[in-house]
């Protein structure tokens, strides 16, 4: 069967091309007026397809956070080990930070420029996001599959050493996805599973 590429919206293309800006440029420093330009369009057609400046930085941010958050609930239902979740968890991050770099870019650097009430929203879906992935390794030192440690230090060490992805992979693309994560998982593990 050959699988054929669904055509982008032009409400995609905008969110698509206005990330990369937000990730250049900076999101205060991107006008809507730059964003017209990168799409090819004039400034007052955007408002066809998006509101506001704000509004494709709240559909970045949330859609990756969905993203993450339907990952994550997914992972949890398993009968899975912890080893087994936290794998499967850092796979999602490196193939998001590695593929959707510019969108990755912005979630995790420019969210702060979200205003209320999205804001909150995003950070308490962040929070419980964490929340979940720190259970995880709680259960894992129960276990003993993990060394005994501080859960928040070994998440935040872990999700940190995954975001460089954001900024090199799409210079370095013909390296493998899959390559990838065998190599980062595996430098990440050992540090902390239980011999």
């Amino acid at each position: 069967m050959i699988k054929t590429e669904t055509k982008k919206t032009k409400k995609q293309i905008i969110i698509e091309e206005a990330a990369t800006l937000f990730r250049e440029k900076g999101y205060s420093a991107t006008t809507m007026r730059d964003i017209a330009a990168k799409v090819g369009v004039e400034a007052a057609s955007l408002y066809n397809h998006i509101k506001s400046k704000e509004q494709i930085l709240s559909k970045i941010c949330f859609s990756l956070a969905d993203t993450y958050t339907s990952k994550m609930n997914l992972i949890v239902a398993t009968d899975d080990t912890p080893i087994a979740k936290i794998t499967e968890l850092l796979f999602v991050h490196i193939e998001i930070n590695a593929m959707s770099s510019p969108l990755a870019s912005v979630m995790n650097d420019e969210w702060r420029h979200l205003t209320e009430p999205e804001r909150s929203e995003f950070l308490d879906q962040r929070r419980t996001y964490e929340n979940q992935f720190i259970s995880i390794i709680k259960a894992g030192i129960a276990d003993e599959s993990l060394i005994d440690m501080d859960p928040k230090i070994a998440l935040y060490t872990m999700l940190s050493s995954i975001r460089w992805l954001q900024h090199w992979y799409h210079a370095n693309r013909e390296m493998e996805v899959d390559s990838l994560k065998n190599t980062i998982i595996s430098l990440l593990l050992k540090g902390i599973q239980n011999k």
